[in-house]
């Protein structure tokens, strides 16, 4: 029986891992610099090799959001590399459009099999961006019977999040979709909502201060609000972006900051509100390292009990320089640009690039659940 098991094993790996015959219509295209070619999307899967610049080759899926494309390369005929490369390596034109490409719903966003850590093993087993479930559906209807904007959105959290760099730049028509210009009528949609300051985004915020009264802001908010109700109050958003963790991985316990991520949840339901939380990253020589991954692992347990949507920001980021960080290895490294700029690949050396570009590509897996269309 354990023989069949295995036999059965390796088939199912052959067939998920073989190589694909490429269609003549699917892009073509040469990497400007060598890069590591995977068995999947993933730095957790097996090395295929190297992709050396100006070989050609033809791209012939991607994942979910586009940053990992599956290539092939020929030399007569013949199939001579096969696997999955990081987009932002290879050389890009007008005429590639993620937008176009099959999306593989095969393979996983991570090989968890292959990381010698328990904990971060189940973190990679998550999905970098999710899918909506109904319970955020029906959300959704209710929060528009309290009067919630279908295209407002808002963000929640700490200097990660405040940073004018994060969401932001949506309200920027200058904007540089490159190959993801699938993503434009998202962008389009929610990109107005998001031009003013968040009461519920500042440097220094923490799950506590969040809804504690003391850190509202007494100009715009009422009473005893927190920051939290004054910001749904103000916006009336139908989706908020919580980001929490490293701040609190330093002066709290995993249970401490999983109640205080809990009530963060419920007054957003409460309110109508989807709430899309995100995971952090972090870096190995970080004295809080070990505790972030706990902390991230809370996060994904919050959103499996909910159902509410959840980005797996730390494992998309282990693939970038320093993880996406800055030199202070807890803020997440800026590009610079007040745009949002996609067509030179910042996605793969800036983790706020990065951040912005995972969250709205939740956002547009929102908004199709949710049946939105957008006027043009």
């Amino acid at each position: 029986m354990k023989l069949l098991i295995s036999y059965v094993v390796i088939i199912a790996t052959t067939l998920l891992f073989q190589p694909l015959t490429a269609p003549e219509s699917l892009p073509e295209t040469t990497a400007y610099e060598a890069t590591v070619l995977y068995a999947g999307p993933s730095d957790s899967f097996q090395q295929l090799g190297k992709l050396n610049p100006g070989l050609h080759i033809t791209i012939i899926e991607r994942n979910h959001t586009g940053i990992w494309v599956h290539i092939q390369r020929k030399a007569d005929d013949k199939v001579v590399q096969d696997g999955w490369v990081i987009s932002a390596y290879l050389n890009r034109d007008d005429t590639l459009q993620f937008g176009d490409l099959p999306i593989n719903t095969i393979v996983g966003d991570a090989d968890p099999s292959t990381v010698n850590s328990r904990s971060m093993a189940r973190l990679y087993a998550v999905p970098v961006i999710p899918t909506i479930s109904d319970a955020m559906v029906e959300l959704y209807q209710r929060g528009q019977t309290l009067g919630n904007a279908s295209n407002a959105i808002t963000k929640v959290g700490d200097s990660l999040s405040a940073n004018v760099q994060y969401l932001i730049p949506m309200s920027n028509p200058e904007e540089k979709l490159g190959p993801y210009g699938y993503l434009a009528d998202t962008v389009a949609y929610y990109g107005a909502s998001i031009a003013t300051d968040s009461v519920a985004a500042r440097i220094g915020m923490s799950t506590y201060g969040i809804v504690d009264p003391f850190w509202a802001d007494k100009e715009k908010c009422q009473g005893a609000e927190t920051p939290l109700d004054c910001e749904y109050r103000l916006k009336k958003p139908s989706v908020a972006f919580i980001m929490f963790g490293p701040n609190d991985v330093r002066s709290m316990t995993d249970d401490k900051y999983a109640g205080q991520m809990r009530q963060i949840i419920e007054d957003s339901l409460e309110h109508g509100v989807i709430p899309v939380i995100s995971t952090f990253s972090a870096h190995p020589d970080e004295e809080f390292f070990w505790q972030s991954v706990n902390f991230n692992l809370q996060l994904v347990a919050l959103a499996e009990e909910y159902e509410i949507p959840l980005i797996n920001l730390w494992a998309a980021a282990r693939i970038l320089p320093e993880y996406g960080l800055d030199r202070d290895k807890v803020h997440l490294k800026v590009s610079g640009f007040d745009y949002l700029k996609f067509d030179t690949g910042h996605e793969a050396f800036y983790g706020v690039s990065l951040h912005n570009l995972l969250s709205i590509c939740t956002l547009d897996v929102i908004r199709k659940r949710l049946g939105i269309e957008v006027q043009k």
